[in-house]
């Protein structure tokens, strides 16, 4: 009986196991056996500035857009769970989600029409303040700001759901018990909260990390890369030599360099998963 529910499991995955070697390991595979076909390639490309460039413009991408959407996330998780009896608290838990819920193109097409540096909405509030314009898409730094904000304002309601699900499974009975010793909110934070979801927390982390290191839509669609593609990055950069410049051998160098970064982080997901 037991053989035959193995043999069962096993037919029942095949599709999974085609579909999975076919859209994943495949192209992978293919793609690294075609960087390295010409290792010259590779070499010019890691002597290339624009390269260099669209990896810095990564980091700083990461490194500021993900903590703020998990400092954002937990903030707004414990507002929730804090006010989850109160008609505000309700609202918010009924419209936090529609970032997430809108089109990613209709919401990125919206967004830069606001940051026109003549007919956006932005500007346009600055100006009735007598404020003065922000060259929003026409400078580095707020073209860089305004992709993160982009993602920021996109992605935090997911991961405010997935925090906010794993704070509802810790026992209200603590909280109450911490409060009668006395324990401020900060204490049941850090020794209460954190302990209890920090695997999840730090799943959500690292997935959030893989997935936005390919991060597409919020750079494209609000910059297009621009300012005189300043702010490409790892993504960007291959998907124009690939589809603009008709460089496959190029484009492909670009997104297999990245691949020992999202590996690293795969396995500690792994890791952490079996744990």
């Amino acid at each position: 009986m037991k053989k035959i529910a193995i043999n069962f499991g096993l037919i029942a995955s095949l599709p999974i196991i085609f579909s999975f070697s076919l859209f994943i390991i495949y192209p992978v595979v293919n793609s690294i056996v075609l960087s390295t076909s010409k290792p010259e390639v590779v070499l010019e490309l890691f002597k290339s500035t624009k390269y260099w460039e669209a990896f810095r413009n990564l980091l700083i991408f990461l490194y500021i857009a993900v903590p703020i959407k998990f400092l954002m996330a937990l903030l707004i998780s414990g507002f929730l769970i804090t006010y989850r009896n109160n008609i505000f608290g309700k609202i918010v838990g009924i419209t936090y989600l529609l970032p997430w819920a809108i089109p990613t193109v209709a919401s990125a097409l919206a967004f830069r029409w606001s940051l026109d540096y003549d007919f956006g909405l932005f500007n346009k509030i600055l100006t009735d303040l007598g404020l003065p314009r922000i060259p929003f898409l026409l400078s580095y730094w707020p073209a860089m700001f305004s992709i993160i904000l982009f993602h920021i304002w996109k992605w935090t309601p997911m991961w405010t759901l997935l925090i906010y699900a794993g704070r509802q499974s810790i026992p209200e009975e603590l909280y109450e018990s911490s409060q009668i010793d006395g324990s401020s909110i900060y204490q049941r934070f850090f020794y209460i909260t954190m302990p209890l979801i920090r695997k999840l927390f730090l799943i959500c982390l690292l997935l959030s990390l893989i997935w936005s290191t390919g991060e597409f839509e919020a750079i494209w669609l609000v910059t297009m890369a621009g300012p005189a593609g300043s702010t490409h990055t790892i993504t960007t950069l291959g998907f124009q030599q690939v589809f603009q410049y008709a460089n496959l051998m190029k484009g492909v160098s670009i997104y297999i360099s990245v691949l020992p970064l999202v590996s690293v982080l795969m396995l500690i997901l792994i890791v952490m998963f079996r744990r």
